[in-house]
């Protein structure tokens, strides 16, 4: 298991005016420079690896290691490219979809109301409400095919690009790229300015990889048993700040003792059978931020073993837009406990919300391993729902754009590492239906409450529950006798979605004891 913990390091000053702050500026805008002249080389070009390596070393003075470490974030960006461009093919492919559906949908209406016009008499009282509903559908309909056409056109491009095996990256984000046409809107006062952001944007962080085979871990940044961390100067530098840069009293906050232990050595084998001594292999990534330059440290930690199980009950998670419902439940699936965590989503920053989200699972997982007790969550997936957000008004988009289910399930499944906790996920389908209609009423549970009961019920396997025919709800005629409860509860929540209301239900259920 792959942990990095950060921290910040301190400038050190040299008798001759510099300081180690300076070097790391000068190494990372180098760095940069060279990352951009191996993209150029290996990806537009086509020269191999190994011939750039040897070029690299003798032309850019730069070790073989740090040649390595210059490869491997290129790498790092490449794959990531390839990966999300994956991603938005398969994005770009469901919404374009789901717009021809639209786009038939809004054009049948549009040809039958169209009919009910020439059927209309001019002086009728609803001729005129008839026609400005007539209009605003053609100019909907208007901007849903300049929206398909648009993401038809990117659809268009992202395949040949992966037809051609073509790669475009833009070292410092399109985003800050596209500033400096527009530089008043973004606070610029000449293009000198927008210039300085972008030069430090791309010189911000360079990388430094390590090995097992290495001292403490790496050759180029060793961290020692003095908290030294002692940084290998590149060759084109040594001349003005030396062979190295040491940065003394370097304590992370979190994750000291894992890097205590990467500096203990280990007697291992090499191919040949001979005996080496060996390290924990360890990373550094240094970043420049606005207080000045941290440090990632990214190191094997060992994985707890499990400690929780099923077999006294288990814990289940429904989560919604603003806060989590949680339920305890006994190994026979009633609930025994339930409360509420609230997550605020609106309104709020990524990171604020990702902060508030690891909080409350926090909580959660802390009383899994106070309970010995798995932990169950929904097995979900918000992209499809996601690529319709526009097309759903504002209500249903605001709803679906708090919900960062996948943010949410990487945080529980790695602090669940951490801890030692087991996470399950099960199918969600009906949950909420089947836990208002079954037990919300039968345990005083809330309608949130009852939906993480059944999640938690999933997780035992139980046979789907048999609906409840006995409710004053208005329940669908066409409930087939041969159908599995599964296929009913289908029935009956399309049906209600229907009839009722979520309030309105959630109210006639309470009352129906």
């Amino acid at each position: 298991m792959i942990q990095t913990y950060q921290t910040k390091l301190i400038n050190i000053s040299f008798h001759n005016g510099l300081s180690s702050y300076m070097y790391l500026q000068e190494y990372a805008d180098y760095f940069g420079r060279l990352e951009r002249e191996l993209f150029v080389q290996s990806h537009i070009k086509g020269v191999s690896s190994s011939s750039l390596k040897k070029t690299f070393l003798t032309r850019f003075g730069i070790t073989a290691r740090q040649f390595n470490s210059l490869k491997m974030q290129l790498d790092g960006k490449v794959s990531s490219l390839i990966e999300k461009r994956k991603l938005d093919i398969k994005e770009l492919e469901s919404k374009t979809t789901y717009l021809h559906k639209i786009i038939d949908k809004k054009t049948t209406q549009k040809e039958q109301l169209h009919q009910k016009l020439q059927d209309t008499s001019l002086t009728h009282p609803l001729f005129s409400k008839l026609v400005k509903k007539y209009r605003n559908l053609k100019f909907y309909l208007h901007q849903k095919k300049r929206r398909l056409r648009n993401l038809q056109q990117k659809l268009e491009k992202l395949k040949i690009d992966v037809k051609n095996k073509k790669i475009r990256i833009c070292f410092g984000s399109k985003k800050l790229f596209h500033k400096q046409f527009h530089l008043e809107e973004n606070q610029y006062k000449d293009h000198q300015e927008w210039q300085k952001d972008w030069t430090e944007v791309r010189s911000s962080q360079f990388l430094v990889i390590g090995s097992k085979d290495e001292s403490f871990g790496n050759q180029t940044a060793t961290y020692d048993w003095k908290n030294i961390l002692r940084l290998r100067v590149a060759n084109l530098f040594t001349d003005k700040y030396g062979r190295y840069i040491e940065f003394h009293d370097v304590i992370f906050p979190y994750g000291q003792e894992w890097l205590d232990k990467a500096k203990v050595p280990y007697m291992g084998y090499t191919r040949s059978g001979r005996k080496q001594k060996y390290y924990t292999s360890v990373t550094y990534r240094f970043i420049k931020r606005e207080k000045g330059w941290y440090v990632n440290a990214s190191v094997e930690r060992e994985t707890p073993k499990v400690g929780t199980s099923n077999l006294t009950g288990l814990i289940g998670i429904d989560m919604n837009a603003g806060f989590f419902a949680i339920c305890e439940i006994d190994r026979f699936g009633n609930p025994i406990k339930n409360w509420s965590i609230k997550v605020p989503m609106y309104s709020r920053r990524k990171d604020q919300i990702t902060a508030s989200m690891s909080d409350a699972i926090k909580e959660v997982l802390e009383y899994s391993v106070l309970v010995h007790k798995d932990v169950v969550i929904e097995k979900l997936d918000f992209s499809k729902k996601k690529d319709q957000l526009r097309e759903q008004g504002p209500a249903y988009a605001r709803m679906l754009s708090g919900f960062s289910y996948s943010t949410f399930r990487q945080l529980i499944e790695m602090k669940a590492k951490k801890l030692g906790v087991k996470i399950m996920r099960v199918n969600p389908a009906y949950t909420s239906q089947i836990g208002q209609m079954k037990f919300m009423a039968r345990y005083g549970l809330s309608s949130h409450a009852s939906a993480a009961c059944m999640i938690a019920r999933r997780g035992y396997r139980f046979k789907t529950e048999k609906p409840k025919y006995n409710t004053i709800l208005s329940l669908p005629k066409n409930l087939k006798l041969q159908q599995s409860n599964f296929q009913k509860w289908r029935t009956i929540t399309t049906h209600l979605k229907k009839e009722y209301l979520f309030q309105d239900k959630i109210e006639i259920l309470k009352a129906d004891r």
